[in-house]
């Protein structure tokens, strides 16, 4: 029914009575009659009724017409709502392009909708109740994420550092990072990760001083989002969609529902859903427990995030040996001696510092009953150029070294830190003992000396290694890195017989075991393991793992608790499997059962892989059961090859 409005005025109490509208206004008058009164019950009340509005926009709008059908008022509230949808994104993007601007952005989050999940509560899985109801739910739950396969899931951005031009000038770089004269031609980006539903995940770059590229990039998401129907008022192009090509929403839907951006002086929530609420605003003043990563701090680091490292890259000892340059790059090939370095120092350190000896240290000086300081001393079996010994050093020193106006300003010694490295090449002594003098300070400390592994007369370690860490007042410390063969059984044998309390060993060319394990296989074609064995790749690998687990065995008899790791990954070095042994308690290394358990397990190891000799067992004396075992009866459970 329609009426024209200027008729309105002749009919204002007698079309009260009448019609059965919601509401309607006169001239400086309003009425209101609730939809469905009794006055004529009649009419239809949802065709052509008066409606009165309150926003003065859609009033004047009103007022242009003589007519106003009621069914205009869905399609001009839709208007509205997609106005205020629009304004909320407009707001967004500003505010974004402002806390760059004024480098207060640390990141922004969008949200799409949610991937739908099963209520285990009201359909338990190993329940039998409900079980068709749960059918149906799965169902119903697969239908709706297939729905929503390629649509947002959640957007992420932060501000990374990139270099600037192709990656094309490999060797170029190569040559300059060599020399350590990388270039500094980097520039802000604010990296774009999209998340799809069931598709997958892409990145994009965005230049932050070109803030054109910021924009336009942010309208093109929001575009997306919103459907082919509902762009940007600029008719920007919708953003590189995933896989399954662009999903288009349904009228009224958004393709993100909420979201954030996280500044230096505050948060901004973002909220799309519902439409009639759409708007961006202050939901909190500081940001909490955020990394407050200014401009200058992002583009003065790599686009990588900083690692927890041990060690600075940049120390003067690595540009002096050659495996970084003075802004912390590893040089060429370097890149590998350098996190193995840092993972070494980082392995012993925690021994170091959960040593009964360190303990007691800081017990006793805060007590500040220390008379003489105490020391670590360290020895590098078969050091080669230092690269660990130089570590290794240059950490204890950071950590545990008290400097000396503290010493003097708490009148108490500090500790100190002795390292010596051992190698039978004269030239590479003379030259590594060269850049420890050239560095001075901490590594005054620092010697190197020729010898041989196991049988060196000026050691480190004197006189005094008889007894416990506490009572001589050191930390005695034997590392040996990749000693060939043999070599490795000489230092932990050397580091047994002077009560060494941390010994650290690498492994490397077990030699010794497998010719022993060779020819006892070929006798025995019917063991468990000849399918194995007949291998030689498999002898190979058995030997290295049978070898190390006899020095595990036997260090743990000589009192060491032992673990045995890979410590670094295959791609740094093959010889990645370290052996670390702490001293025991004096009462646990003196018990007799275990000791003779610890032997009987070595035995076994040793007949079951037809092992009659190792080195380490000769120099401790230990029995590999060849001549007594049957008497002992202590090799059946395990048969022989």
């Amino acid at each position: 029914m329609l009426i024209p409005y200027q008729l309105s005025n002749l009919f204002q109490w007698p079309m009260l009575l009448l019609m059965p509208c919601s509401s309607f206004s006169f001239p400086n008058q309003q009425y209101s009659l609730a939809k469905g009164s009794s006055f004529c019950p009649g009419l239809r009340t949802n065709q052509h009724t008066f409606i009165h509005c309150r926003d003065s926009k859609l009033s004047k709008l009103f007022s242009k017409s003589s007519y106003f059908d009621a069914s205009d008022e869905l399609e001009i509230n839709e208007s509205q709502e997609e106005k205020r949808v629009q304004y909320a994104i407009e707001k967004f993007i500003s505010t974004i392009r402002l806390s760059l601007n004024e480098e207060s952005f640390l990141y922004f989050t969008l949200r799409g909708p949610p991937a739908p999940r099963l209520n285990r509560r009201t359909y338990p899985a190993k329940s039998g109740i409900n079980e068709e109801q749960r059918l149906n739910q799965e169902k119903f739950l697969a239908k709706r994420k297939e729905q929503l396969r390629g649509k947002f899931k959640k957007i992420s951005g932060r501000l990374v550092s990139l270099r600037d031009g192709k990656k094309n000038d490999n060797k170029k770089r190569k040559k300059e990072s060599s020399r350590g004269n990388e270039s500094d031609g980097v520039s802000l980006h604010l990296q774009t990760t999209i998340k799809y539903h069931l598709a997958t995940d892409m990145a994009q770059n965005w230049k932050v001083n070109e803030c054109d590229e910021v924009e336009l990039g942010l309208k093109r998401i929001f575009s997306s989002a919103l459907g082919s129907s509902n762009k940007i008022d600029d008719g920007t192009d919708c953003a590189p969609s995933s896989e399954w090509g662009v999903i288009e929403n349904a009228r009224g839907q958004s393709g993100i529902l909420d979201g954030e951006i996280v500044t230096s002086t505050g948060v901004y929530s973002l909220r799309l859903n519902p439409p009639s609420k759409a708007g961006l605003k202050l939901s909190k003043k500081k940001t909490d427990k955020v990394k407050q990563n200014s401009v200058q701090s992002i583009l003065s680091r790599s686009h990588d995030k900083a690692k927890n490292v041990q060690l600075s890259p940049s120390s003067p000892f690595f540009q002096k040996l050659g495996v970084s340059s003075p802004n912390g790059k590893p040089l060429v090939g370097m890149s590998s001696k350098l996190r193995q370095c840092q993972k070494f120092v980082e392995i012993v350190g925690k021994l170091v510092d959960n040593s009964s000896f360190i303990k007691s240290f800081k017990q006793i000086s805060t007590s500040g009953a220390v008379q003489a300081p105490p020391t670590i001393r360290v020895i590098d079996m078969g050091c080669g150029r230092g690269y660990l010994t130089f570590s290794l050093h240059s950490y204890l020193c950071n950590n545990f070294l008290m400097p000396e106006n503290e010493q003097k300003a708490n009148c108490k010694p500090g500790l100190t830190v002795q390292t010596q490295g051992i190698d039978r090449r004269p030239k590479l002594i003379k030259e590594i003992n060269g850049i420890a003098d050239d560095l001075g300070g901490e590594f005054s400390s620092l010697r190197f000396i020729e010898g041989d592994i196991g049988n060196t007369d000026d050691a480190l370690f004197g006189d005094d290694s008889g007894s416990d860490s506490i009572a001589k007042n050191t930390l005695d410390i034997l590392i040996a890195l990749h000693a060939c063969d043999t070599a490795t059984d000489d230092s932990i044998w050397f580091a047994i017989q002077n009560n060494a309390d941390i010994i650290v060993t690498a492994p490397c060319c077990h030699h010794q075991l497998r010719p022993q394990i060779d020819r006892h296989s070929n006798k025995n074609p019917d063991h468990p393991l000849a399918d194995i064995l007949c291998h030689a790749i498999y002898r190979e690998r058995s030997t290295e793992t049978t070898t190390d687990a006899m020095r595990a065995l036997l260090l743990e008899i000589a009192g060491y608790n032992t673990q045995v790791f890979e410590f670094i990954g295959g791609e740094h070095t093959a010889k990645n499997v370290m052996i670390t042994a702490t001293k025991m308690e004096a009462k646990l290394a003196d018990d007799n059962e275990r000791l003779i358990k610890k032997r009987k397990r070595l035995i076994e190891l040793a007949n079951f892989y037809g092992v009659k000799q190792q080195k380490l067992a000769m120099l401790m004396g230990e029995n590999l059961g060849w001549d007594n075992s049957v008497k002992l009866g202590i090799v059946k459970s395990m048969p022989s090859l």
